[in-house]
């Protein structure tokens, strides 16, 4: 297989790679998402810092830097624009659909040439590449609302896509959707599905654009895994396989038997924890918050990381100008499409926000706030035009939004949402909890009861009725949110008790969590903030 790939391509040296070209004579039909030519497909994938790297197997480069990717997903869908060569695409969370040629992708910086294919696409919660679903020999895509209605967008072979074509109702059932190209052979694009639960189906590809019944596949291990990724040939075979990445960071390897169906896996590298979004994942992307900050009474603050596994990194201090008597904190969900979180700091005597970002330094004030404010906090984009909002609550028990505008340097007027919070002691929020990709919130009451307020993406009425998730967390004291801390594209909660323990509860995206898992016993109890 290597070698027919081989002898059917042209190198050209750029920026000192060599990239290798197919040539019109006699040439194989390329593995996709290969792009160093070896017959077997690569590795792109967003780090915790924003970045986007491709990993050939024998070397590893940025592709592009956090400032420049604006990626939530990201797909290798093969040759999109008809020129031989593999392309990328990245969906910004304002939804900007973007094309990447993958012709420089092996140097650094390789990606950072891009044209806009569409926007609009926030209203999708998961973005899938299955291969050709109509017969005509372009790469084509799927997309699924948070309701669960999926649509087929036809390739054009130019890099763009025809008008959307409604597939179906109700896929909203499931927690991964897998674009898994070509399973059988017979040259149409299958899509796999996998349920909250662990299941796994295969919706054989149908020309047109439709699927077959679904088929539930044997294995019963597909739970165990935080990401699954597919459209690849990673054993080099001809067949398409899945890689899945288990939640300690190590990748597997299932190889497809051209059936449908896949082999026994083989363990293939450990250590990818630290990545949050590989190319091809069927998983929902997380977007915008990756750790947590603590701080002391005195002000000083400290940054954590997420492992990817669950936990946290050691501490690194940002700064000590944040006294907790002059100062509320927030880490908000990113304020800009970098996909970083920010500081956002308000001012006790002036009830001022601002942001103490180096880019924000010439305007940092992004409201003015309120006094009357004894929280801020920054759950994502709650109003669905993909831009991350703040939120504030008053003494008296009022909710505010301040709609974001991604600029980090600023936000529009408030504007009320609902009453009645004085009666939560937390509030938190970084994420999805119920699996629609939607940001919700989680609220603790004085008796000890956890209430979800899930999402709506409606600016008017950015959250629905509560529902109650559990009692007992009157034993904590401080309940905070990293994110999605063991990469599956779920926002987790953490908690501390009056002890220091520090307890990780795992978001099932359904809404809840799974049991708790000690990751300290002590050293937790000494912090104001936890954010």
């Amino acid at each position: 297989m290597k070698a027919s790939v081989l002898a059917a391509t042209a190198a050209v040296l750029t920026t000192g790679v060599f990239v290798m070209l197919p040539t019109h004579a006699g040439a194989s039909a390329p593995v996709r998402g290969d792009f160093d030519g070896d017959g077997t497909s690569d590795l792109i994938y967003r780090n915790v810092a924003g970045q986007l790297y491709l990993d050939t197997g024998s070397a590893e480069v940025m592709v592009l830097d956090s400032d420049v990717a604006k990626v939530k997903d990201v797909l290798t869908p093969g040759d999109l624009d008809s020129d031989g060569v593999q392309d990328v695409l990245t969906l910004s969370a304002s939804g900007v659909l973007y094309f990447h040629s993958g012709l420089y992708a092996r140097s650094p910086g390789g990606l950072g040439s891009y044209s806009t294919v569409a926007s609009g696409w926030q209203i999708y919660n998961k973005v899938a590449a299955p291969g050709d679903l109509n017969g005509d020999g372009k790469a084509d895509l799927l997309a699924r609302t948070p309701a669960g209605s999926l649509y087929f967008y036809p390739g054009k072979g130019t890099g763009a896509f025809g008008s959307r074509v409604l597939v179906g109702t109700g896929w909203q059932q499931y927690d991964e959707l897998i674009g898994a190209g070509d399973l059988t052979g017979d040259g149409v694009g299958d899509l796999l599905a996998r349920t909250p639960a662990g299941v796994l189906y295969r919706y054989p590809g149908k020309k047109g654009g439709t699927f077959g019944t679904r088929v539930q596949d044997p294995k019963t291990d597909w739970a165990s895994y935080n990401q699954i990724i597919g459209g690849g040939d990673w054993d080099g075979d001809g067949k398409t396989d899945l890689l899945a990445r288990d939640f300690s960071g190590a990748l597997w390897c299932y190889p497809g038997d051209g059936k449908g169906t896949f082999g026994t896996r083989s363990a293939r590298s450990k250590g990818w924890g630290k990545v949050t979004q590989f190319a091809g994942a069927g998983n929902n992307p997380h977007f915008g918050k990756f750790g947590t900050m603590a701080r002391t009474t005195a002000g000083s603050l400290y940054s954590y990381e997420v492992t990817g596994t669950g936990s946290l990194t050691g501490k690194l201090l940002v700064g000590d100008a944040w006294p907790s008597a002059t100062t509320r904190l927030a880490y908000a969900s990113s304020l800009r499409q970098n996909g970083l979180a920010d500081l956002v700091v308000q001012s006790v005597s002036s009830g001022r926000l601002t942001n103490p970002a180096f880019y924000a330094l010439s305007d940092p004030q992004l409201a003015t706030g309120s006094t009357s404010y004894n929280r801020v906090l920054g759950p994502g984009d709650v109003t669905g035009d993909g831009k991350g909002d703040l939120l504030a609550l008053s003494t008296s028990g009022t909710l505010y939004l301040y709609a974001g505008d991604n600029s980090g340097t600023n936000v529009g007027s408030r504007v009320t949402i609902s009453t009645g919070w004085q009666r939560y002691n937390s509030v938190v929020g970084a994420g999805d909890f119920t699996g629609d990709g939607r940001p919700d919130l989680m609220a603790r009451d004085t008796s000890g009861v956890l209430w979800r307020y899930a999402g709506t993406g409606v600016a008017s009425a950015p959250f629905s009725a509560r529902v109650k998730v559990g009692t007992g967390w009157q034993q904590y004291k401080k309940v905070f949110s990293p994110g999605d801390a063991n990469g599956d594209g779920k926002a987790d909660l953490m908690a501390t008790n009056s002890s220091g323990a520090l307890y990780f509860y795992a978001g099932t995206g359904t809404g809840g969590f799974k049991a708790r898992v000690a990751k300290a016993t002590s050293g937790w109890s000494t912090w104001a903030d936890l954010l």
